[in-house]
C-alpha cells in the first residue's frame, strides 16, 4: 500500500467511513425497522448537532442520493472537505474502495 492510501485509510477517508459505520450500526441495532433514509437523517443530525454545524447537516442531506453507508460517508467527506473536492473526485474510486473496506469491518453492508 502506498503512503497516500495508508494516510487516507488512517486519516479522514477511513475515519469518516468508520464513524458512519459505527453510527449506522448503533442506530440500526436500537431501531431494527428503521429505513436507510431515517438512519441517515438520525446520524447526520447527531453528527452536526454536537458541534453546531447544522448548515452542514442540511447540505449533506440535500446531496445524499441512494442512501447507504458508503454514499453517506462519501457525501460527508465531500461536504466537510469542499476545498479539496477536485482531489477527492480524482481519486474517488480509490477512496471509496477504502471506505467499503472500513465499513465492512463493522459488519455493515456498505451498499
Amino acid at each position: 500500500m502506498g503512503f497516500a492510501k495508508w494516510l487516507a485509510r488512517k486519516g479522514r477517508v477511513g475515519r469518516t467511513a468508520r464513524t458512519v459505520a459505527q453510527g449506522w450500526k448503533t442506530i440500526k441495532e436500537k431501531n431494527p425497522g428503521m429505513s436507510p433514509i431515517d438512519i441517515a437523517n438520525t446520524y447526520v443530525r447527531k453528527r452536526y448537532k454536537a458541534n453546531g454545524d447544522l448548515h452542514l447537516a442540511k447540505e449533506v442531506l440535500r446531496m445524499l442520493r441512494n442512501v447507504n453507508p458508503l454514499n453517506l460517508s462519501w457525501v460527508i467527506l465531500m461536504v466537510e472537505n469542499k476545498d479539496e473536492s477536485v482531489n477527492l473526485y480524482d481519486r474517488m474510486s480509490e477512496w471509496q474502495h477504502i471506505m467499503i473496506q472500513e465499513i465492512r469491518k463493522y459488519g455493515i453492508d456498505p451498499e
